[in-house]
């Protein structure tokens, strides 16, 4: 068997590329791999699980597999452009033209973190990814010929308190252009206005453009909503459980998505998903949501308030969303990732 050593830019507990990191080392030994996992930054609770970069900077293993977690600029890309035996997994990258106008300077660290990715695919043709929509981002960055299997994901602890009457809009994702926020408070204005007047919404991520939160509370205050509207943060597994179990919906704007880890969440909730079908949502989504392919904020308050009072249409939802759990249950994907390694290693 091979020596597989995992390079991620930044492993944090609780973000959903640092579990799949995780969860493919544990994997990775199960098959029979000796394994490692460096990182350029790291929790610190996670040190019994990984070393700095800097370390296998100074000392890289002799005939070992590089697999780099790719999803933004870093150093590592540009250190792994002249080793042999590189894998890309990639998480996706968002696109710079989404974040320009907002946020300029994260933009050209967008377009860098692009850049460096595709700079592999020069050196190495190894490269897997969780969605086929990632895997025809990854061929216009150079890569010809990707393999796909869904993130290796913990399913999420799910909280059951006593059914709440509120009518609560959720959406779960960092405050950023791409996710959209913005979209969903001018569909729940409407919605407040024509069907629900006592609704909330609880948008729940933390603050990675300060000038689209501005942008927000800016709307909060212009749509008198900031008393119907909570920004919440920095929650833990068990209070965003609580979240996701005493929510109506899950609503999802998003412009981008290169998967989508909180709609698994609201499926293991038995949460109802309305979304809109851009990127990755219809991949990940399947037939388990409610998609609409045009972003009408009416079209998307009139299906948010369907699926609150139509018992049929929800049921429905929720009992999908529960059979597509199964395609992302970790002992379901254990075999396809057995398949995609041996693929990838089978020719050194």
């Amino acid at each position: 068997m091979s020596t597989i050593v995992q390079l991620i830019p930044s492993f944090a507990r609780y973000d959903a590329i640092g579990i799949h990191t995780r969860r493919l080392d544990a994997l990775l030994t199960e098959l029979g791999h000796e394994t490692a996992i460096y990182a350029d930054e790291f929790d610190p609770s996670l040190g019994a699980l990984a070393e700095p970069f800097a370390k296998i900077q100074r000392r890289p293993p002799r005939g070992a597999w590089y697999l780099y977690q790719a999803s933004t600029n870093s150093r590592i890309a540009n250190w792994l452009r002249d080793r042999p035996r590189v894998i890309v997994n990639y998480h996706n990258v968002t696109p710079h033209e989404l974040t320009k106008p907002w946020e300029p300077s994260i933009a050209r660290v967008l377009w860098q973190a692009r850049r460096e990715i595709g700079g592999l695919a020069r050196t190495t043709q190894r490269a897997f990814t969780v969605s086929h929509y990632n895997a025809h981002d990854l061929f216009e960055l150079g890569f010809l010929h990707s393999l796909v299997a869904p993130p290796l994901l913990d399913l999420p602890v799910v909280n059951h308190p006593a059914p709440s009457t509120r009518d609560n809009w959720l959406f779960v994702g960092r405050i950023f252009p791409n996710k959209n926020q913005l979209f969903l408070l001018e569909a729940f204005s409407l919605y407040r206005s024509l069907f629900a007047p006592e609704a909330t919404l609880t948008l729940v991520g933390q603050t990675a453009s300060e000038s689209y939160r501005m942008a927000m509370i800016s709307t909060l205050e212009s749509e008198d909503l900031h008393r119907s509207v909570r920004l919440l943060s920095g929650l833990s597994p068990e209070e965003l459980a609580t979240e996701y179990a005493t929510a109506t919906v899950f609503t999802c704007a998003s412009l981008h998505e290169g998967f989508g880890f909180p709609f698994i969440e609201a499926f293991a909730a038995s949460l109802p998903v309305l979304a809109l079908d851009t990127s990755a949502v219809g991949e990940t989504v399947g037939d388990a949501g409610w998609l609409l392919g045009q972003p009408d904020p009416l079209s998307f308050a009139t299906a948010a308030h369907l699926i609150a009072t139509d018992q049929s249409i929800r049921d429905g939802l929720i009992a999908r969303g529960r059979a597509r759990l199964n395609v992302f249950a970790p002992q379901s994907l254990t075999e396809r990732y057995a398949t995609l390694f041996e693929r990838m290693l089978g020719n050194p």
